[in-house]
C-alpha cells in the first residue's frame, strides 16, 4: 500500500528560476546548479518510485512511503523511499542516487563518481543510508513502532549507471532501481515460507494486525515535515533594491531582530531570544505544555532544534515572523481555552 507520494518541488523550481532571471548572467551559476540538482533528484526518485509502486503498490503486506522528512535530535532526516513489511517486521531505507555514469568505492570507503570522463568525490551513499536508518529507529521508538525490529539500508542507483563493487561492504546493498523488485523478492525468499508464516502468526497473535500496521504507517506520515527553503538566504543572494522615484512613499520599517532580543512575554509564558556569534538567534521558551506545542509547531521546518541546549536556532531574517506567529498562536490558544 502506498501511504505517501513524494512532495511537489515545483514551487522550489519556480522560485529558483525567478532568482536566476533576476540575477546578472555572471552570478547565476549557483542557482543554475541548484536547479539542475533538484531536477536530477526528482527524476531519480520518480523513476525509483515508479518501479517500486508498480511491483508493490497494491500489496497489503507492504507499506510504501516516499519522501519522508522528519525531525531528529538536532536537525531533520530525509528518507527517499521507505518499505515496511508487516509480517517480517522489517523496514528498508532506500537512498536514491541518480548518477548515470560509473560509481567507485575504494578500499578506504571513499566514493567517486565519473562524470564526463572526470572523477568527482562524493559523500558516501552507504553512510548516508545508515544515518537515515539510525534516525528512523529513533522515530519508530517514539511513535510506537518498536515491533519493527530490523532496518536495512539500500542504495538505489540509476538503471544506466555502473558500479565497481570490489571494495563494497558486505552489509550494504547497492541495487539498480529497475531491478529492485527482483532483488527484494530474492531477499524475501531467503527467509523461507515456513519462517515467514511463523512471523505472520507471531505478529498477529501479538496484536500487530492490519489495523495496527496501518496506524503505524499513518503515524510515520504524520511525522513528515514539509521542507521550506529560503533560497535567497541559502544561496547568499542579496535582496534586490526596489526602484524609487522622487514621489515614492517613505519605506515602512520592520522591527529589527535585535530590537526584540531578550525576554518576550506571551499569553502562554515567556520566550527568551539571544543572538549567537554566527548571527543566528537562539530561542528558548517556558516549560509549559501549551507553549511548547505552539513553539514547536511554528519553528518546525523554519528553525533548527538543538536538543543539547534545549533551544531553537533561527536565521536572523526569520526571527520577526516566527516570534509574531508564536504570539498570535499563543493568543488564539489561550482564547480557545477560555471559551
Amino acid at each position: 500500500m502506498i501511504f505517501k507520494d513524494a512532495d511537489d518541488r515545483s514551487g522550489d523550481l519556480a522560485e529558483l528560476e525567478r532568482l536566476a532571471d533576476e540575477l546578472p548572467h555572471a552570478d547565476r551559476a549557483a542557482v543554475i546548479r541548484q536547479i539542475k540538482a533538484i531536477r536530477s533528484g526528482i527524476a531519480g526518485e520518480r523513476d525509483a518510485a515508479h518501479f517500486i509502486n508498480r511491483e508493490f503498490g497494491h500489496s497489503e503486506r507492504l507499506a510504501l512511503i516516499h519522501d519522508l522528512r522528519f525531525e531528529t535530535d538536532d536537525s531533520f532526516a530525509q528518507i527517499d523511499h521507505l518499505v515496511i513489511h508487516r509480517f517480517q517486521a522489517k523496514a528498508w531505507v532506500l537512498e536514491t542516487k541518480n548518477y548515470s555514469d560509473r560509481l567507485v568505492c575504494d578500499e578506504h570507503g571513499d566514493w567517486t563518481v565519473w562524470l564526463n570522463g572526470k572523477p568527482r568525490p562524493i559523500a558516501s551513499p552507504i553512510n548516508q543510508a545508515r544515518r537515515r536508518c539510525i534516525a528512523l529507529r529513533k522515530l519508530l521508538d517514539r511513535i510506537g513502532g518498536k515491533a519493527i525490529r530490523g532496518i536495512q539500508p539500500v542504495v538505489l542507483i540509476s538503471p544506466t549507471s555502473s558500479i565497481d563493487r570490489r571494495h563494497m561492504p558486505e552489509d550494504i546493498s547497492i541495487v539498480k532501481s529497475d531491478n529492485f523488485a527482483a532483488w527484494w523478492n530474492a531477499e524475501a525468499e531467503k527467509i523461507g515460507f515456513g519462517h515467514a508464516f511463523g512471523l505472520a502468526g507471531r505478529h498477529l497473535l501479538g496484536g500487530y494486525s492490519q489495523e495496527a500496521f496501518t496506524s503505524l504507517c499513518e503515524a510515520l506520515v504524520a511525522a513528515h515535515v514539509l521542507a521550506r527553503t529560503d533560497w535567497r538566504a541559502r544561496l547568499n543572494i542579496a535582496a534586490s533594491e526596489p526602484q524609487t522615484t522622487a514621489h515614492s512613499a517613505a519605506p515602512v520599517s520592520s522591527p529589527s531582530s535585535k530590537a526584540i532580543a531578550g525576554e518576550i512575554q506571551t499569553s502562554l509564558g515567556w520566550l527568551k531570544l539571544s543572538q549567537i556569534p554566527d548571527g543566528r538567534f537562539a530561542l528558548r521558551n517556558e516549560k509549559r505544555e501549551e507553549l511548547i506545542v505552539v513553539v514547536k509547531d511554528v519553528c518546525r521546518g523554519q528553525a533548527q532544534w538543538v536538543g543539547r541546549y534545549g533551544n531553537w536556532l533561527i536565521d536572523e531574517h526569520r526571527v520577526a515572523d516566527i516570534i509574531g506567529s508564536i504570539e498570535q498562536r499563543a493568543n488564539s490558544t489561550e482564547n480557545s481555552t477560555r471559551g
